[in-house]
C-alpha cells in the first residue's frame, strides 16, 4: 500500500530526488532524465509503492513535458542549418528511413493494424533532443562539427516523427476536421506565427526596458505558449507538438539567451524532474522478467530500435566522410528516445491507434534507451579517446 499519495508530500519528495539522486548518479555517468526515471520506478506502484500519482501531480508532469518540447524548439535556431544543410538533410533521412521501416515490420508481423505500424514506426524516426544536447554538453562537443551536426539532425528528425505524429491521430479522430483542411490549417497557422510571432515578442521586449525587464519578457513568453496552446489544442493539435511549435517559433527573437536560461530554470527546477519522475512510476522493469506476448513484442522493438538507429546512424554519417569514431558517436546517440516518443504513445492509446500492450512495450523501451543511449554513448566516447575537428 502506498506510503503517500498527498500532492504536497509526492511534490516535495519529487523535487528533493530531483536535487540530489542526480548528483548521486553522476558517478555512474547517467543522466539527470535517466536517474529520476529508475528512482521514480522505484518508489512508484511498480516498485516499493511508497509514492502515488494523482491528477495534480500529473498536470505538473504534463507541463514539464511541455517545458521540454518548447526548449527543444528553442535549441532549431536557423544559423546551425545554414552550413551544413546537405550533410543535415542526408543523415536525417538515412538515419529515419531505416529505423521507420524497422518499427514498422516489428508491429506490423505480431499481427497489429497499419495504424499502429505507421505509429510505431514514427516513433522510432523521433530522438530525444533534451537527452542528445545533454549528452553533448556532458562530453564538450558543442563548438564540434560532429556535435553541431548531430544536434541540427535531431531537430529535423523530432519535426518529422511531430508532423507524422500530427497527421496519424487526425486521421484515427472521426471527430475533428478533415485531413487535408486540418494539414492546411496546420501549415499556415505554423507559417503566420513564424512571420508575426518573433516580430510581436520582440515589440513587447521593447517596450518593458525596466528595472525587471527579464521577468516581465518570461511573463510574455509564458502568455505566449499559453495562448498558442490554447489555439492549437482547438485545433486538435497535441500540446506538445504545440509546445515544441512555439519554441521553433520563438528561436527567431534576437537576443532571446537570457530568457530561454530562465525558462530553462523554470523548467528543469520544478517541471521536468515531475515529469521524468511520473515516467518512472508508471514503469514496470518487473515485466521484461516475463515470458509473453507482451515480453516478446517488447523485446522485439527494444533490439529493433536499438540495432537500426545505431546502424543507420553509423551508415548516415560515414555518408558524409566522418571517421568512424564520430560514426560510432552519432549510431550511439540515436539511440535515445524520450518526450516525442512518450507523448506519441500516450496520445495514441488515448484515441485508439495502440493498444496497452504496445503502450507498455514503447514506454519500456523509451525508458530503457535513457539509460543505455546516453551510457553507451560516454563509454564508447572515452573508450576511442577526444574527436578532433
Amino acid at each position: 500500500m502506498a506510503l503517500v499519495d498527498s500532492t504536497l508530500i509526492v511534490l516535495a519528495a519529487v523535487l528533493f530526488f530531483g536535487l540530489v539522486v542526480p548528483e548521486l548518479f553522476k558517478k555512474f555517468q547517467l543522466p539527470f532524465a535517466t536517474s529520476l526515471i529508475i528512482v521514480g520506478s522505484l518508489f512508484g506502484p511498480n516498485g516499493l509503492n511508497y509514492l502515488q500519482t494523482n491528477d495534480s501531480l500529473e498536470l505538473f508532469g504534463f507541463l514539464g513535458a511541455a517545458f521540454l518540447m518548447l526548449l527543444s524548439g528553442l535549441e532549431a535556431r536557423s544559423d546551425r542549418f545554414e552550413n551544413l544543410k546537405k550533410a543535415i538533410f542526408s543523415m536525417s533521412i538515412i538515419n529515419s528511413l531505416i529505423p521507420f521501416v524497422v518499427g514498422f515490420s516489428i508491429v506490423l508481423l505480431f499481427g497489429y493494424s497499419l495504424q499502429a505500424a505507421l505509429l510505431i514506426g514514427v516513433i522510432f524516426i523521433s530522438s530525444s533532443a533534451a537527452l542528445v544536447f545533454s549528452t553533448i554538453k556532458t562530453l564538450k562537443l558543442g563548438n564540434h562539427k560532429i556535435g553541431q551536426i548531430v544536434s541540427s539532425v535531431v531537430i529535423v528528425e523530432d519535426i518529422i516523427s511531430l508532423f507524422l505524429l500530427t497527421v496519424l491521430i487526425q486521421s484515427a479522430n472521426s471527430s475533428r476536421f478533415p485531413l487535408i483542411i486540418y494539414l492546411g490549417l496546420l501549415v499556415s497557422s505554423v507559417m503566420i506565427l513564424r512571420m508575426f510571432l518573433p516580430e510581436l515578442t520582440t515589440y513587447y521586449f521593447k517596450k518593458h526596458k525596466k528595472h525587471d525587464e527579464y521577468e516581465t519578457h518570461l511573463r510574455i513568453v509564458i502568455a505566449l505558449l499559453l495562448v498558442v496552446l490554447i489555439i492549437y489544442s482547438g485545433m486538435g493539435v497535441n500540446p506538445i507538438v504545440a509546445s515544441f511549435l512555439v519554441g521553433l517559433i520563438l528561436a527567431k527573437v534576437p537576443k532571446f539567451e537570457i530568457i530561454k536560461k530562465k525558462l530553462h530554470t523554470i523548467g528543469y527546477g520544478i517541471f521536468v524532474p515531475i515529469f521524468f519522475f511520473i515516467v518512472g512510476m508508471q514503469t514496470d522493469f518487473k515485466l521484461i522478467m516475463t515470458l509473453d506476448l507482451t515480453n516478446y513484442l517488447m523485446i522485439s522493438i527494444i533490439l529493433g530500435l536499438f540495432f537500426s538507429k545505431f546502424i543507420s546512424g553509423y551508415m548516415s554519417a560515414k555518408s558524409q566522410g566522418f571517421k568512424s569514431k564520430e560514426a560510432v558517436f552519432f549510431g550511439s546517440i540515436s539511440t535515445s528516445k524520450l518526450t516525442t516518443a512518450l507523448s506519441a504513445t500516450f496520445a495514441a492509446f488515448s484515441v485508439g491507434i495502440i493498444d496497452s500492450t504496445l503502450l507498455s512495450s514503447i514506454v519500456m523501451m523509451s525508458v530503457i534507451s535513457t539509460i543505455v543511449g546516453p551510457a553507451l554513448t560516454i563509454f564508447l566516447f572515452k573508450k576511442q579517446g577526444e574527436i578532433n575537428d
